[in-house]
């Protein structure tokens, strides 16, 4: 089973739901509007029985539109709405059934066991076989309870009735089912890591359990998968979602998670796919556009990420994900302000809910903590009115170095070119540290970067890397910038080395710190760079005897494709895969002039070495046949690529037409 099965199912079901519907428009002349309602309730009643809750909701929608006065229909919705846990809806479908006068003493049970799964449980053992022996089914009754007595964190008598439940209808799908959600809720409040494993290892059986006796289950299904995702088994977690997407076409969020793993697997032209299957309404609803942004982000289109996150009203939104997207897309965008305080809400929002599950933990125990509970109580009521609005804004025209930096850069950079703005923790690779690091495209002899080349960074951008390219600015505006950057790297410099001094106990000699800063920060002569022909046949065979003269296919193999397995790193000590010369963008631009400086200087910081001791005219050679290696189009990567590149690739099938 996988995603491609959802994909394949998706047109013949349409074709069936369409006969469906010829079938009973057909129907409808022959025995009647009131005989095929009550007919499409029955099937609803049998899906309402398996737990196929979308399905058992479609039937009743073809009920509803048979005879839109019978409010049975709306009492058996509400049922479906019950256990689905969606309070509004369900409190709707009841009122709808009473003014449509559906019978009474059902709409009062209806109410009734709305209440105890909230709950208000009253003489909870006389109450559960009052409801059984009135009619209402079993399964219905008991969910209701344990839902009861989880939400008033009383798990013995939940496990009491889960129990009984058991010995009445043994082997049942629905009680492995809610079993599985009473592990999951031990998982949740359970004070140790071991224990919560443990607890969520029990759930995730349990509602395996429950499918292998219906795998018709929805709600077992949908938690599954639910419970994968937060677990980061991402890949079992899509296998989930395809079958409930496969299973249930009505269960729009079915095809949302689909959307969403397969973007977290690096899947984005499949992610998109899935979302087209969506129906109308629903593309154009909030949490769709929160999908489509963060592909959009994902893909490096961050204009366009920026408009559909827009959707989301993100003044108000309680999406965490969608808010860090848009904050994410923001400051690449270099609109630092509103990223800024986008960043802001989510570590305020974040540090309360780490401080709830801290005291929630602690409560867990059982022992009497009044002060605990006082401060959770507190929490809850500010989280409860979160998120508070606040106008987005417009960042300010800059106007100055400091504040073109801090506009355009320090989103990702830091305020202080440490490498460590809001946004940096979203990309990979990390963004530079100006501070400490050293700058990867050089032209002197001596590889620090000059002027001229910052300048041409923030021009082009940096392939590879989320640095995109600074066109919209002038010319002015980028040698501005530039000149802050360097100035931030030999503060950094000086700071780095003043404290390294201090450490070793040694006396600070100002002399020796403003010799050794030069050293790291001043460029020297310019490296001289021959006229570059065009290719042709004889330079390219002399450079690739070059290639494998120098050694370069070690790193970047003997087809120039890279060896993903040899183990580089940078300066920082972390890993740094070899260039592909085939596919990838040249780093520095795709000129022959840029590319012998990447040789000849080398990519300081990195595991690629300078050759500046080989000959010029090897040197052409060589850059002859690394021009003739790259092909077009060069692949272009996403953040989520690169870093799932780095760490693990994908299982083939995602990637099957």
């Amino acid at each position: 089973m996988n995603a491609n099965r959802w994909f394949r199912s998706w047109p013949r079901r349409r074709l069936v739901i369409w006969g469906a519907a010829i079938l009973l428009t057909t129907g409808v002349a022959v025995f009647g509007r009131s005989a095929l309602a009550w007919w499409t309730r029955q099937m609803a009643a049998r899906n309402l029985t398996v737990g196929a809750l979308s399905t058992a909701q479609r039937w009743l929608a073809w009920s509803d539109w048979f005879d839109p006065s019978d409010g049975r229909t709306d009492l058996m919705r509400a049922t479906g709405l019950r256990r689905r846990y969606q309070q509004a809806a369900w409190k709707e479908a009841v009122e709808s059934a009473e003014r449509k006068g559906a019978p009474a003493e059902r709409v009062r049970q209806e109410r009734r066991l709305g209440l105890i799964q909230a709950g208000a449980i009253n003489n909870e053992r006389d109450e559960l076989t009052s409801l059984v022996e009135a009619g209402v089914a079993t399964d219905d009754a008991c969910t209701a309870f344990v839902h009861g007595y989880l939400a008033r964190r009383d798990a013995p008598r939940a496990e009491m009735v889960l129990d009984a439940w058991a010995v009445e209808v043994p082997g049942s799908a629905h009680v492995a089912y809610m079993r599985g959600v009473y592990w999951l809720w031990l998982g949740d409040g359970a004070g140790d890591l071991g224990r919560r494993y443990e607890c969520r290892d029990r759930a995730e059986k349990e509602f395996k359990d429950s499918l292998a006796v219906e795998p018709r289950h929805e709600m077992a299904r949908q938690t599954l998968a639910d419970l994968l995702e937060e677990d980061d088994r991402l890949e079992e977690a899509l296998v989930e979602f395809a079958a409930l997407a496969a299973d249930f076409p009505a269960n729009d969020s079915a095809k949302l998670g689909v959307a969403r793993l397969l973007r977290g697997l690096g899947a984005l032209g499949q992610a998109r796919q899935a979302l087209s299957w969506l129906p109308p309404e629903r593309k154009s609803s909030a949490d769709t556009a929160a999908e489509v942004g963060q592909i959009e982000l994902e893909s490096g289109h961050y204009q366009q990420a920026q408009n559909w996150l827009r959707r989301v009203d993100l003044s108000w939104t309680a999406d965490a994900d969608a808010l860090r997207a848009a904050a994410t897309a923001f400051a690449v965008e270099g609109k630092t302000t509103v990223a800024e305080r986008l960043f802001a809400r989510l570590d305020r929002e974040h540090g309360n809910w780490a401080r709830t599950e801290e005291l929630q933990l602690r409560l867990a125990t059982g022992r009497g903590d009044p002060k605990a509970a006082d401060e959770l109580r507190r929490l809850s009521a500010t989280n409860a009115g979160w998120p508070t609005a606040e106008p987005l804004g417009r960042d300010r025209p800059p106007t100055s170095p400091a504040d073109l930096y801090a506009q355009h850069c320090s989103g990702c950079h830091g305020s202080h070119g440490d490498g460590n703005g809001r946004g940096a923790r979203h990309l990979f690779p990390r963004a530079r540290n100006f501070r400490t690091e050293r700058f990867r495209l050089a032209s002197s002899v001596n590889a620090v970067a000059t002027l001229d080349d910052v300048v041409a960074v923030i021009r082009r951008g940096m392939p590879g890397t989320s640095m995109r390219a600074y066109e919209e600015l002038s010319d002015q505006q980028r040698v501005l910038l530039a000149q802050e950057v360097l100035r931030l790297r030999r503060e950094g410099r000086r700071e780095h080395l003043i404290r390294s001094v201090e450490d070793e106990g040694d006396e600070i000699d100002e002399d020796e710190i403003h010799h050794m800063v030069d050293s790291w920060t001043v460029p020297g002569p310019a490296v001289s760079v021959p006229a570059i022909g065009p290719n042709d046949s004889q330079a390219v065979a002399r450079g690739k005897n070059q290639y494998f003269a120098l050694g370069c296919q070690n790193c970047h193999g003997d087809d120039g494709t890279g060896s993903p397995d040899l183990p580089c790193y940078d300066e920082r000590g972390i890993s740094s895969k070899p260039r592909d010369l085939v596919h990838d963008p040249f780093k520095g631009g795709p000129e022959a002039e840029s590319l012998y400086l990447r040789i000849f200087v080398g990519m300081p910081g990195t595991a690629h070495p300078s050759c500046s001791s080989v000959s010029v005219d090897r040197l052409v050679d060589l850059v002859h046949y690394c021009r003739w290696l790259s092909r077009a189009p060069r692949r272009v990567q996403t953040n989520h690529q690169r870093a799932v590149e780095d760490s693990r690739r994908p299982p083939a099938w995602l990637f099957d037409g």
